[in-house]
């Protein structure tokens, strides 16, 4: 074929139509130019060979590339990459790494940059970081320098493995930096959470200007593949952890300026931070643009919606979901329960159970929740025994879940039960059985079953102390309080924080140590004398009728929240207690001043598993002038005592 053209063919003619031949997969013309070369006698050139190599392994026949290359007599570093890179292309990873080793061992051609990004990535792709961190090794041990692809080759394995500080370090050693270094720093710290690095981090690249050329992005793109929307995703990543809603509108701003393309993962990610700050009508406005929306993006946004407090805009926006599968409503439901909005997740619950979509353990937990918070026994009671009736799995966090239902709703033996029941009773187990038998009074057993957690080779954490030092309190038990308190610090090596130091308030309060509980929070860290520490010690000094140190206390509650109503609802009942009426009058309007109001208090009862809430002065519920009227005649019976009515 080409021993007839009508010009000379060189050995630098064969690799250019060799590489046609790659491109368009021509298998049977590629195998007539290696006959053409033998011919020819240009074969045993190292150029037409690397050719051929590189021809083959395009071709899919990577048996024969590998021949070709076993063959060859001088293989050059050229040689080397080719053959590598045919294996790197078909992601074998191992043979790319053999076959490095075999260069660096056997051959008199040392491994350049393009042989050293192609080993690194091997390293990173198969997660082999060790053996990346050799070859790191190599290259500093014999002076190779770091050119831009060998530098974020290195940058991008640190990153893998959460090794910031060499990442950046590498960084920082490079001459030139370009889009794909700035976008694997920023992605890494986003990546661990560091969002301050992060943030930090695409300010100077703001700086730099390197996304404001458009040219230049364009030109990487194409030569590089490389994707500006990773760099402002990574970005947007940190500004949900610092709810950094100024700085996402500025990079929006950016991108509609036609700076980059919008990608689904682009509009996601504004999205997610819209909806973490409360934006909604621009997270709705984005959501509408997306060229497809799935389940996961009408959750998202209907989460988004609910957290906000707009309860009915989210329940809409989940009716009008052609499909609701299991995550759709258990997210409603979980978001519901942040919210608080506990009735509402328990008949979100009910029209799931008639939408006939089977419930998990995700939200079976989620419910039990809901029952716990809102008191609703007979409903607990009911997903227990569905549990039971469908052979659901009854995991440690499905069991944690339904001895605390039981016990914040008054049942602590049927609590005792599912605990006793456990097998493989785990911390959380531990930790709530102890607290629910803590609330329930029962301070000397909660503490007789901490003593058996060693036994069981569980060790206690933080939580576990909060219901072992409420207990004490709960049993009076101020000799064992120290005790506990030290275990915890001591033998343990667990830092009290303020919901501890309030059990010890509070413990001290109840007995009446007043002096000694305020001397307690004066010797403790500051940053840990919360609302909690100081509520402690102000309900004790109203209970033991001490004026002045209740005053003192408000100041000080009030210094930590000055918008807590409790505190001045507490300091003002201390005024009415002992009469002083005047300041009873001055804490109100001082309250009216501030625009601060006391929230009105609440009841709830479940009947006939539905729970029914009571707020003072609520005239709201339907049966309204049927409970007042019930109410007024039990008033008049307990009033009416002996023949006589007591006013």
């Amino acid at each position: 074929m080409l021993e007839e053209v009508p010009f000379v063919v060189n050995s630098h003619v064969f690799p250019s139509i060799l590489k046609a031949c790659s491109r368009i997969i021509g298998i049977s013309e590629g195998t007539q130019i290696h006959g053409s070369a033998i011919k020819l006698n240009t074969v045993a050139d190292p150029y037409v060979q690397n050719g051929l190599i590189q021809m083959y392994s395009k071709c899919e026949k990577l048996f024969d590339a590998r021949c070709l290359f076993d063959n060859m007599s001088d293989k050059t570093v050229v040689s080397w990459n080719t053959i590598i890179t045919c294996y790197a292309e078909l992601g074998r990873w191992d043979d790319v790494k053999n076959l490095f080793w075999s260069m660096v061992e056997l051959s008199f051609s040392a491994p350049n940059s393009i042989t050293l990004v192609k080993m690194i990535s091997a390293c990173t792709k198969s997660g082999d970081f060790e053996e990346g961190k050799w070859v790191h090794g190599y290259i500093e041990e014999n002076g190779i320098g770091l050119s831009l692809n060998l530098g974020n080759s290195l940058m991008n394995m640190y990153a893998k493995i959460g090794e910031m500080s060499e990442a950046h370090r590498l960084f920082d050693q490079m001459f030139e930096q370009d889009v794909v270094s700035w976008t694997t720093l920023v992605s890494g710290y986003a990546g661990l959470g560091c969002l301050g690095p992060a943030r930090e981090l695409f300010d100077r690249m703001q700086c730099r200007s390197l996304e404001c050329d458009d040219c230049w992005l364009r030109l990487q793109r194409l030569v590089l593949g490389v994707k500006p929307d990773k760099a402002i995703v990574s970005v947007l990543a940190a500004c949900v952890g610092l709810e950094d809603l100024f700085t996402a509108r500025v990079i929006h701003g950016y991108v509609c300026k036609g700076r980059t393309d919008w990608t689904n993962d682009l509009i996601n990610s504004f999205i997610g931070i819209y909806t973490k700050c409360g934006s909604m009508d621009s997270a709705e406005l984005l959501f509408k643009r997306m060229p497809i929306r799935n389940e996961i993006k009408c959750t998202s946004v209907m989460v988004g919606y609910a957290k906000c407090g707009a309860k009915e805009v989210a329940l809409e926006m989940f009716n009008k979901m052609p499909y609701k599968d299991v995550v759709s409503w258990n997210a409603l439901i979980a978001v519901f329960n942040q919210c608080n909005y506990f009735n509402e997740s328990l008949s979100i619950f009910l029209e799931m159970l008639k939408a006939k979509v089977s419930p998990n353990n995700v939200t079976l937990i989620s419910m039990l929740s809901a029952c716990a918070r809102v008191g609703a026994l007979e409903l607990g009671k009911w997903i227990h025994a569905y549990i039971g009736r469908n052979n659901i799995e009854m995991d440690n966090y499905l069991v944690s879940s339904l001895v605390d239902m039981y016990a914040k709703c008054g049942s602590i033996e049927l609590a005792v039960q599912v605990f006793d029941k456990m097998h493989d009773k785990d911390l959380l187990t531990w930790s709530i059985m102890i607290g629910g038998l803590a609330m329930h009074g029962h301070g000397k057993l909660a503490l007789e079953l901490f003593e058996e957690m060693p036994e069981d080779g569980v060790k206690p954490d933080g939580i576990t102390f909060i219901g072992v030092l409420s207990a004490c309190s709960h049993a009076g038990l101020v000799n064992e309080r120290r005790h506990y308190f030290d275990l915890m610090t001591q033998v343990y090596n667990l830092s009290p924080e303020t919901e501890h130091y309030s059990c010890m308030v509070d413990l001290l309060g109840r007995r009446g140590l007043l002096r000694e509980a305020k001397d307690f929070i004066d010797n403790i860290p500051r940053t840990s004398n919360g609302k909690s520490v100081w509520g402690a010690l102000l309900g004790a000094s109203r209970v033991h009728g001490n004026v002045e140190l209740a005053k003192y206390t408000a100041n000080q509650l009030l210094d930590v929240d000055p918008s807590s109503s409790g505190g001045y609802v507490l300091l003002s009942n201390v005024y009415a207690d002992s009469s002083n009426w005047d300041d009873v009058g001055k804490v109100r309007i001082l309250m009216k001043s501030k625009g601060i109001s006391k929230l009105p208090g609440c009841s709830s009862i479940e009947l006939h598993g539905v729970v029914h809430e009571f707020f003072v002065g609520d005239n709201c519920h339907p049966q309204c002038e049927q409970i007042y009227m019930m109410l007024n005649e039990l008033e008049r019976e307990i009033r009416w005592t002996d023949g006589e009515y007591k006013y």
